[in-house]
């Protein structure tokens, strides 16, 4: 019974000694510990960084429609006034000519 007693102790206490951690063990799960903790710190500047870069971009790309938008208005609105000026330069080189064409018309009456 004794030596029993001795085995368990025994097998007890080596299986105790096995299941603790040494130092060097215990240092270098602390080193793999501090390793993932920087990676995962790394991982989430990168999503922020992401992150704005999309918001930032995503402003950008309104801005530039808006000014697409009004440069495209404003060309329109430039090509309005062009075709307006051109359509009163038309009417105007026909009034002449029908002002021509009339006194044209009188001088030929006239020569009756």
């Amino acid at each position: 019974m004794k030596n029993l007693t001795t085995l368990i102790t025994l097998g007890v206490t080596l299986i105790g000694i096995s299941a603790c951690d040494s130092k060097s063990e215990k240092a270098r799960k602390d080193a793999l510990e501090s390793k993932a903790d920087a990676l995962e710190n790394r991982a989430d500047t990168i999503r922020k960084d992401a992150k704005t870069d999309a918001t930032d971009m995503k402003k950008q790309a309104a801005m530039d429609a808006d000014a697409a938008a009004a440069a495209a208005k404003a060309r329109a609105e430039a090509d309005k006034k062009a075709a307006e000026e051109t359509a009163e330069e038309i009417r105007k080189s026909a009034e002449q000519t029908a002002k021509a064409l009339k006194e044209k018309a009188n001088e030929t009456r006239e020569q009756k």
